[in-house]
């Protein structure tokens, strides 16, 4: 896992709706042109192999990115020594880079993130974001993790797959990527599943829009 903590000149700009734009603009700069394309399911989906999340402070971000590919990683890494972090107009004052191991743990795996899931309104044609302890959010986010793990890899996971939400955050919290909002719960999950789908999981993150600062997990 990559870890970048950039500070600002001033506190509070007001950059937070644009900085998942432009981070992930950033990484296609210097990851191949497959990456910004995806990989296409049968069934239409693309799926990504990176993943990002970004915290917000008042003069200071902090970004973790993780690849299923670790040299992706260790290209930002380089990219960012030499160059530095330049994200559209946005400078910065101050930059550090760390690279980290993140270990699969046996048995469960206990995770915590914002894990996005939607249906549309078939009279509105709007998307309804769902919230973790619906089943219907568990059933979504276990099948699309099935189709991203069959596109990866090239065939059909064989093994156990068993998404538990433990809690749940009350309040929502809302993402913005492009003017478009995306709605999630901080929540808590149990994941029974083997050793390469915990990697997966872990490196790709969880549920959809996982390169618009969504998805990414946290061992907890």
């Amino acid at each position: 896992m990559l870890h970048i903590t950039a500070r600002t000149p001033t506190a509070k700009l007001k950059i937070r709706r644009a900085m998942s734009r432009l981070f992930q603009a950033y990484c296609y700069t210097y990851l191949p042109p497959k990456e910004h394309e995806g990989y296409k399911h049968p069934f239409g989906k693309r799926f990504k192999r990176t993943n990002f999340r970004i915290r917000y402070f008042d003069d200071r971000f902090e970004i973790d990115f993780t690849a299923l590919d670790e040299a992706y990683e260790q290209t930002l890494a380089l990219a960012l020594l030499k160059e530095g972090l330049k994200l559209g107009e946005v400078r910065f004052a101050e930059t550090t880079v760390s690279l980290h191991q993140r270990e699969i743990p046996e048995g469960a795996l206990k995770v915590k993130g914002f894990v996005c899931a939607a249906i549309k309104n078939p009279l509105t044609k709007r998307k309804i974001f769902l919230e973790p302890g619906e089943a219907r959010h568990t059933e979504i986010v276990a099948n699309h993790t099935l189709q991203k793990y069959e596109t990866l890899f090239g065939k059909p996971y064989e093994g156990t797959l068993r998404i538990t939400p433990l809690w749940q955050s009350p309040k929502p919290q809302t993402f913005w990527y492009d003017k478009t909002p995306y709605v999630a719960w901080e929540a808590k999950y149990e994941i029974e599943a083997d050793a390469s789908m915990k990697r997966l999981l872990l490196t790709t993150g969880m549920g959809s829009d996982t390169m618009k600062n969504l998805g990414f997990l946290e061992v907890v």
